[in-house]
């Protein structure tokens, strides 16, 4: 049995990763185990003993094989569930660990028709550039984008919050500290004089544009047949506070030009209320529903359904904020107000809970709902549809209650505040902690083309290079570890200013880098947002030379500081590079004779200049990069110390 013992522990760590070992193993174990006690030094000192102890035996008899065979089956059946157990908990790592290749093109989207006409002229979807005011949508257009709004029009959406705000308290706010229930007029822990009571304020985090011709094109052609079938509808009085806001913004003593610029709301059709509306969610429910619309089928199902199952809006931001919860993680504290444009139509009129509205709906007789339970109990008009298509949810505002003696402060422009997932991913709106996703996207053509004239307008010596394929790399995991440097270095970056390329080089047209100069020339916020973009941690795009081998496995694992096999001139780290032509210098044609590279986001940070060849002098400890940009007249490159600060977005194949 010592034998056997010393075996198995020499045998089994060497083969630990191996199911089958183990399962072996399991099996042998029982076996070892129930193996008769070896005869020790007391039972060969005398006949006594020996006689004893073989009485002891012949009395046992065939009962000693049957408890080692019990033993041994006992040991087979824990061994087979064992063995079965992590057979699947390795089939589930495996597939969480998996790849899934996705394909943009395969996502069909119906293009505006008719609505071309009504198209807001601030959209930017169907614009080559951004600065392109020309350019007019057509019927044939299709897109389905998420715009984060410029940091000019937080001004206006500020204001709105501001001009919409009650200070009114009902039964629908929830108790901040749990502890209390539904309690009519609101618990104290949300009354004016409690803690932390009601908010007096709501501070804009970000607003998000939702730009899709699908739901567009719905919207509109819902408008058209409310028009056709009504010749009148009562107007709304009085009007909403939205609209209120809106015209007392825009009726300001002062020309536009000189305060301010156009806000971006579009122009409503008031004779069939058409209104902006207000409705609270959850951060990550709100882009859900930015990306796939609102679902009738979930109406109620939250907060219940005092007028009927429809969707409920509020013309009172306060309103909406009794639905809205903050989130886990990235939106902790963090909530959402989406601003829709709403076609009322003819208005049925209530002001007590009535759950049988919805039959008029259904009967034709009125396209909506308002229950003006302002006038009956002193709190809140409500707004309700029974038709998501009378519902356009244009805008996604980010923000934060504020309490007691806080104020809304200007939002800084440098550090934006910014999702926890780029808006054109198509995991936008899910949670990467969990699950999370590993998924690698065929992108449409239109990014192609887009990504091509990046890469010709970023490189220095030959071309014009034809991208034949670009994928987007969508993982979690990557994606995670890269926003917490990102934090981390938002820290340091509120204590300790970062000075941009352009001013380590002393070229202040150079801009931060040649790539992000690029990007802002033409509309590229479908694939790469330089809104989501932060220059004061230096946060650049860049590319990365490889082979293709090397750039599945670097877009799979991440960036392995330390194994690269070029030269290191400048020490360990990331090499990467704002010309295209430096980094397909370090490509290895594929099998199909193509060149693979990575197009990475990358936070500089504190960067160390040198225009030398190699590394000079000692890299100051607080660095986190270097920029070489050797004797002025090569490409410039930036080297990243540690693989976190990059992340491998797109993986590019050049023909």
């Amino acid at each position: 049995m010592r034998f056997a013992h010393g075996v198995l522990w020499k045998w089994l760590p060497s083969r630990r990763s191996d199911a089958t070992s183990i399962f072996l193993v399991l099996i042998a174990l029982p076996w070892v185990f129930a193996q008769p006690p070896p005869p020790g030094p007391h039972e060969e000192s005398g006949d006594g003993d020996e006689v004893s102890h073989d009485h002891h035996d012949h009395g046992r008899g065939g009962g000693f094989l049957e408890e080692k065979l019990l033993i041994l089956a006992i040991g087979l059946a824990l061994g087979g569930a064992l063995f079965i157990f992590l057979l699947r908990w390795w089939k589930i790592r495996a597939e969480k660990r998996k790849i899934l290749m996705r394909s943009d093109t395969e996502i069909e989207v119906l293009p505006l028709g008719e609505a071309a006409k009504s198209v807001p002229k601030y959209w930017t979807g169907f614009r080559e550039s951004k600065n392109d005011t020309r350019a007019k949508a057509t019927e044939d257009l299709a897109f389905d984008e998420l715009h984060y709004a410029p940091h000019e029009d937080m001004k206006f959406f500020q204001d709105m919050l501001n001009k919409t705000y009650k200070d009114i308290v009902t039964r629908d706010r929830k108790c901040p500290t749990q502890t209390h229930g539904s309690t009519a007029g609101g618990c104290p822990c949300v009354q004016k004089d409690g803690d932390p009571g009601l908010p007096t304020g709501y501070q804009l985090l970000r607003a998000i544009r939702v730009e899709d011709s699908a739901m567009f094109r719905r919207y509109t052609e819902r408008r058209e047949r409310i028009k056709q079938c009504r010749e009148g509808c009562e107007p709304l009085e009085p009007t909403t506070l939205t609209r209120q806001a809106i015209e007392s913004y825009t009726k300001s003593w002062l020309p536009m030009w000189i305060w301010s610029k156009e806000p971006p709301i579009a122009e409503l059709d008031h004779s069939l209320n058409e209104v902006y509306l207000w409705h609270g969610t959850p951060v990550r429910q709100g882009l859900a529903i930015a990306q796939d619309d609102f679902k009738i089928s979930l109406a109620g199902s939250g907060n219940g359904s005092m007028f009927g199952e429809g969707l409920y809006f509020a013309e009172s931001c306060t309103k909406a904020d009794e639905y809205a919860r903050d989130d886990t993680g990235h939106y902790s504290d963090v909530r959402a107000l989406l601003l829709c444009r709403v076609c009322m139509g003819r208005i049925h009129y209530t002001t007590e809970p009535e759950p049988d509205a919805l039959q008029k709906f259904l009967d034709g007789e009125r396209d909506s709902t308002l229950a003006d339970l302002a006038a009956s109990r002193n709190t809140f008009r409500e707004f309700v549809v029974y038709d998501a298509e009378q519902v356009y949810p244009e805008y996604v505002l980010l923000y934060k209650r504020l309490h007691q003696s806080e104020t809304p402060e200007p939002l800084p422009k440098e550090l934006p505040f910014l999702l926890e997932l780029p808006l054109y991913w198509k995991n936008v709106c899910e949670n990467p902690h969990s699950p999370g996703f590993r998924e690698h996207w065929l992108v449409k053509e239109k990014i192609r083309e887009l990504i091509e004239r990046l890469a010709n307008g970023t490189s220095s010596l030959g071309g014009p290079y034809t991208v034949a394929k670009v994928m987007r790399v969508e993982d979690s995991k990557l994606w995670l570890r890269y926003m917490e440097t990102k934090h981390q270095l938002t820290l340091e970056a509120q204590k300790t200013r970062f000075p941009p390329p352009n001013e380590l080089d002393g070229m202040p047209r150079s801009g931060h880098s040649l790539t992000g100069s690029i990007v802002q020339e033409f509309h590229g916020d479908e694939a790469i947002s330089v809104e989501t973009m932060s220059p004061g941690l230096n946060e650049l795009l860049l590319w990365h030379g490889t082979s293709e081998w090397g750039a599945k496995g670097i877009a799979s694992k991440g960036f392995r500081v330390g194994q690269a096999k070029h030269g290191r001139r400048f020490g360990d780290g990331v090499y990467l590079a704002e010309d295209l032509a430096k980094s397909l210098a370090y490509c290895n044609r594929g099998a199909n004779g193509h060149r693979y590279v990575l197009l990475c986001r990358a936070l500089c940070g504190n960067m160390y200049y040198t225009e030398s060849y190699g590394l000079d002098s000692i890299v100051p400890e607080d660095a986190h990069s270097i920029l070489a940009y050797p004797e002025r007249n090569s490409p410039r490159e930036f080297i990243v110390f540690n693989e976190s600060h990059v992340y491998p977005e797109y993986i590019i194949e050049f023909q």
